[in-house]
């Protein structure tokens, strides 16, 4: 076995090209649909042995690349359904240009890396690595140019066993896990060890998992009316597709239920301030109002901003004065009041150009993908929603928002509490697209510790537990709903209790072993010397 590792460590200084190419196609096939996450640890000491090699960034970058072709190819399929050619050629080289510069970004860690070790004079460590590593797939989450779609934890999403450590660390926390088992790989540690940290390590935290706390079980409905997002917004008028979703929801829900509309189910721009005075919202109003339900429907939204009023970046102006601002939002629609939750994390460029506020210029870079009129607003604040009658929470993500489970986390009230997840995947067709965003909210459940409940356009609709299994679904392309009882759970993981501190403690284990390696350098040079 030392044998092969050895061979496996200096293949990418002997056949480079051969490498680039296995280690990308590795990391490809460690994500979704085809889930093989243990890849990750035969591809990083490829991409590591790489930055050794002559030529390293031209070759890292050729690796990162097919890594985010194999993940990510799914971007360019809007591209097959938009109306005119001049449309389809913006669509596709909007998604390819995400495919292209996101390994530029990826190309940083090893950078700093590399240029780290110069500084001091020392080989290349990869427990130097994952430091920079960690530190790039935090900032990569926060800043408004994030694609943090191939987050290295996300390789797990479809493997309890191991998903389950995302209760501890978060799935930046399960990258950095799994980094130090490929560096275990890389170093050649004894199998035992390697064993030891990757096969036992995630099934002993079940003997520390907190008991869950669960409240009463209510109904819980995901609608899922298949309506082609580009028909949605080009051909098929706003009435038929409501008088559609009416006639998926259920005839005689019991009182208090939850029933999930998909995002943008209202494809026209409805005012979230007088939506009771909207001709489309009002048959669901009257649906709420019969039954005594919740119902949380995904909207287009604006408001309009009086005269005087400082306008947003991403507002447009009025001839009169003041202005008005849209939204991707949804309405959660309750028997005594309404709440409002307005998505905070926009795609790049497709919902909104990043740092509009700084960069003025980019008002008119925009790709109307998602029913948008210009760039959608930012709200200023988000909380959970609660609902009727026992106010349990309901910590809402719109499409893309699911991944950052950082911020969902904060959102989740400590107290007994439901994840609801609304999209529209149908942009991307029938590819690994809508399936990666559905595992994804698997992950994000169970490092929560919350059922969730998945109300897609075109699918998949699912109930999902709080361990991240999914309960119940409604498959691609399938008109209609499903339902099932799901009770309430109080967040209580260590994640949700303590957020990055996982990622954190095994962080500085990590530079604990590289300073312990710099410490023996020094000495054997000094040693050396005399």
């Amino acid at each position: 076995m030392e044998r092969w590792f050895s061979w496996w460590q200096a293949l990418p200084t002997q056949k480079p090209r051969l490498s680039v190419f296995l280690a990308g196609t590795l990391l490809g096939a460690a994500f979704p649909p085809l889930s093989l996450p243990w890849l990750v640890w035969l591809a990083f000491p490829l991409l590591w042995g790489l930055t050794k090699a002559p030529r390293p960034y031209s070759r890292l970058y050729s690796a990162l690349l097919l890594w985010n072709l194999i993940g990510c190819y799914w971007l360019t399929l809007t591209a097959l359904s938009a109306p005119n050619l001049s449309e389809a050629f913006i669509s596709f080289v909007a998604g390819a240009a995400a495919i292209f510069l996101n390994p530029l970004l990826m190309l940083l860690p090893f950078f700093l890396w590399k240029k780290t070790s110069q500084l001091l004079r020392v080989s290349l460590s990869p427990w130097l690595f994952i430091l920079w590593w960690g530190i790039y797939e935090q900032f990569h989450f926060r800043w408004e140019l994030t694609w943090s779609w191939l987050t290295v934890g996300f390789a797990w999403s479809e493997w309890g066993y191991w998903r389950q450590l995302a209760e501890a660390l978060g799935v930046m926390g399960l990258s950095t896990w799994t980094l130090i088992g490929a560096a275990l790989v890389y170093e050649k540690k004894s199998m035992l060890l390697f064993g030891a940290w990757s096969f036992l390590l995630p099934g002993s935290l079940r003997l520390f998992s907190p008991k869950p706390v669960m409240g009463s079980a209510r109904l819980v409905y995901a609608v899922q009316p298949n309506i082609d997002p580009y028909t949605k917004f080009e051909e098929m008028p706003p009435e038929q597709q409501v008088s559609l979703l009416l006639r998926l929801l259920p005839s005689y829900p019991p009182a208090g239920s939850l029933v999930v509309l998909p995002e943008t189910a209202i494809p026209i721009a409805v005012s979230l301030d007088r939506w009771r005075e909207e001709e489309l919202i009002q048959p669901f109003w009257n649906y709420v109002q019969r039954h005594r339900v919740n119902l949380l429907i995904g909207v287009v939204g604006y408001r309009y901003l009086p005269k005087g009023a400082a306008l947003p970046a991403s507002a447009r102006s009025l001839p009169g004065g003041g202005g008005y601002e849209t939204y991707n939002a949804a309405l959660l629609l309750r028997p005594d009041t309404f709440q409002v939750h307005i998505k905070g994390r926009l795609v790049p460029f497709v919902e909104r150009a990043p740092y509009l506020e700084l960069l003025t210029f980019l008002k008119k870079w925009h790709i109307d993908l998602g029913g948008g009129f210009g760039h959608f607003g930012k709200p200023q604040h988000q909380y959970s929603l609660t609902l009727y009658p026992d106010e349990v929470s309901l910590s809402l993500a719109i499409c893309y928002e699911s991944i950052f489970l950082h911020d969902l986390r904060r959102r989740t009230e400590n107290n007994l509490s439901y994840i609801a997840i609304i999209t529209n995947d149908g942009w991307w067709k029938r590819s690994s697209g809508y399936w990666q965003h559905l595992s994804y909210g698997r992950l994000t459940a169970q490092a929560l510790g919350v059922s969730a409940v998945r109300s897609a356009n075109t699918g998949v609709s699912a109930l999902i537990s709080s361990k991240g299994e999914v309960l119940r679904s409604l498959g691609y392309e399938e008109r209609g709903r499903i339902e099932g009882l799901l009770a309430p759970q109080k967040a209580a993981t260590f994640y949700y209790r303590f957020g990055e501190i996982g990622w954190g403690v095994l962080t500085t284990f990590a530079c604990v072993i590289w300073l312990r390696q710099l410490y023996r350098f020094r000495r054997s040079s000094a040693l050396s010397e005399r």
